[in-house]
């Protein structure tokens, strides 16, 4: 019997506690960096980031539009790329 892996990698950052978005920034660049080249992995689908987004010391912070105030959950990636890829041409 084959046994079927699971192709989701999750990586953890709770051991990092608080750390400012820049340091995270660097943390996920290196991730990337590790599963590219040290993993062989040279394409991804479907990827979600959950940010718990707090203050400098840890206490949860709801995350606001600074043009209007108003409360935001979900935000589409600002990144652009040609969706040619996803498509057989």
């Amino acid at each position: 019997m084959t046994r079927k892996t699971d192709p989701v990698v999750e990586i953890d950052y709770q051991t990092l506690g608080t750390i400012s978005l820049d340091e995270l920034k660097q943390a996920i660049w290196a991730d990337i960096e590790a599963l590219r080249d040290g993993f062989g992995v040279s394409f991804v689908k479907g990827v979600k980031l959950q940010v718990p987004a707090t203050n400098e010391f840890g206490d949860p912070v709801v995350v606001k539009r600074l043009s209007t105030g108003g409360a935001v959950k979900h935000l589409d990636t600002h990144h652009y790329r040609p969706a040619c890829l996803d498509y057989k041409l």
